[in-house]
């Protein structure tokens, strides 16, 4: 299994019901992130507490970005094992499970955020090292509180991997955006043409990476599980 190869594939197989997802759940989010960031950019640039609005980005940037990962998650598990109505599934995942995710997502976030802050490497570790959680926690169908221990082990195992897919969905994403920027500017200067291709844009690329982490979260659990498999037959 070659999860970017099949991650292209997936998302090219199903972008409608995916786009679908990303419209119904992602963009809300998107909006709600940038409205409140510009108020508390507001504030910041009155009070001069420019440090606050670089935290509250960050921690809110993260938080959405974990609890957005469960419908998609969800759609690929579901149709892996050749669920029927797996966008439905979805959809019922995401109600099901968000408010366990985001409750998590506060504890996880502003660890993180706490640890950039102060001394950046402890939060990058707990960034990396934790960063499956959501997507083990729907696998596994548990609560994310009871997957962090085979999330660390996995963030260990494979550190270098989603260090390397965390950088490349950045690049990717900071490439497509510049492009959209540039492209929109040659036409118009208007604030609310770049703000709305951003967004699109983001809605757009959001369930590809949303893809790429579970495609490559299931082929590490899988061969987890078989070792596991294999050491429990041998003793």
């Amino acid at each position: 299994m070659k999860p970017l190869k099949e991650s292209v594939q997936f998302y090219a197989r199903n972008i409608e019901s995916l786009l679908l997802l990303s419209a119904v759940i992602v963009l809300p989010f998107l909006f709600v992130h940038n409205m409140t960031l510009n108020y508390v950019n507001f504030l910041t640039a009155i009070t001069g507490a420019k440090v606050v609005s670089g935290f509250f980005n960050l921690f809110l940037l993260l938080l959405f970005l974990l609890v957005v990962q469960i419908p998609f998650a969800q759609y690929v598990i579901s149709d892996l094992e050749g669920e029927e109505r797996p966008l439905r599934k979805a959809f019922r995942a995401f109600a099901e499970r968000s408010f366990s995710v985001f409750m998590f997502g506060i504890v996880y976030v502003l660890a993180v955020c706490t640890g950039m802050l102060l001394f950046v490497i402890p939060g990058l570790l707990l960034l990396l090292l934790f960063y499956l959680t959501p997507y083990l926690a729907v696998m596994k169908g548990r609560s994310p509180w009871k997957c962090l221990r085979t999330a660390m082990e996995m963030g260990k195992k494979h550190f270098v991997q989603i260090t390397g897919l965390l950088l490349l969905a950045s690049g990717i994403e900071w490439a497509i955006s510049v492009v959209g920027l540039y492209s929109v500017t040659f036409i118009t200067t208007s604030f609310g043409a770049v703000f709305f291709t951003q967004l699109l844009l983001q809605v757009i690329l959001f369930p590809f990476i949303a893809i790429l982490f579970t495609l490559y979260t299931h082929k590490w659990s899988a061969e987890r599980d078989r070792v596991e498999d294999s050491l429990g037959l041998e003793g």
